[in-house]
């Protein structure tokens, strides 16, 4: 049997998620979440590296195929340590997926499961929020829309953030957008508390992971 792995790495957090099929259309196997205990990148790569090594094994006694690892961060500093560390100990059959990418293809697998032919994703993080359009057959991406955001931090009412997520959302409709729905997944920021901001000003029906923490490590 093929299994996949997903792993999304954050400065303190390592989260992942172990899925039957080669396309990750199973069952979820495994998922678990590491505190890496220091805000550098050090912790975060050794875990995941560790993740990855782990896994392998444990599909080799198990009988299993790992048949791809996907790796996603939060903070692009931390990309570029865990490239050099993998190719320092030779540990091949990697891809390291962008954020958006992961989020894109989480949100190709939603609208894929609802019967979408397009879903619009809105995708934010700390600082920007992205909004695109993914073709759902084949997960490409049609239209992208990238604004900074003055009210993403901590301290910043939920309600000025979810105001100026709602003003990204309407836009669609000005656009003539031809997306069935709206995806909304975060990295490194809550989110579901703006969901009803944004189902009070589109039509479309808006959607979010069940599990927001694990939405990353999914897509990767």
């Amino acid at each position: 049997m093929d299994i996949v792995l997903g792993v999304s790495m954050a400065a303190t957090t390592v989260r992942l998620l172990l899925i039957e099929g080669a396309d990750a259309d199973g069952v979820t196997i495994e998922e678990d979440t590491f505190d890496v205990g220091e805000s550098s990148s050090t912790g975060a790569v050794e875990q995941v590296i560790a993740a990855i090594d782990g896994t392998r094994e444990g599909a080799i006694e198990g009988g299993y195929r790992l048949a791809s690892i996907g790796v996603t961060w939060s903070d692009p500093a931390q990309v570029g340590a865990l490239r050099e560390e993998l190719a320092a100990r030779e540990v091949g059959g990697v891809m390291l997926v962008s954020p958006l990418l992961a989020a894109a293809a989480l949100a190709q697998t939603v609208g894929h499961a609802i019967g979408y032919e397009h879903i619009a994703m809105l995708f934010v993080e700390p600082d920007h929020a992205t909004l695109a359009v993914v073709e759902v057959s084949d997960g490409s991406i049609v239209d992208l829309h990238r604004r900074a955001l003055a009210n993403a931090h901590p301290e910043a009412p939920r309600e000025a953030l979810a105001a100026e997520l709602a003003t990204m959302v309407a836009a669609l409709d000005a656009r003539g957008s031809w997306a069935d729905g709206v995806f909304l997944v975060g990295c490194g920021t809550e989110i579901v508390s703006v969901k009803p901001a944004l189902e009070a000003v589109t039509p479309l029906d808006v959607t979010a992971p069940e599990e927001p923490e694990m939405a990353l490590a999914r897509g990767a």
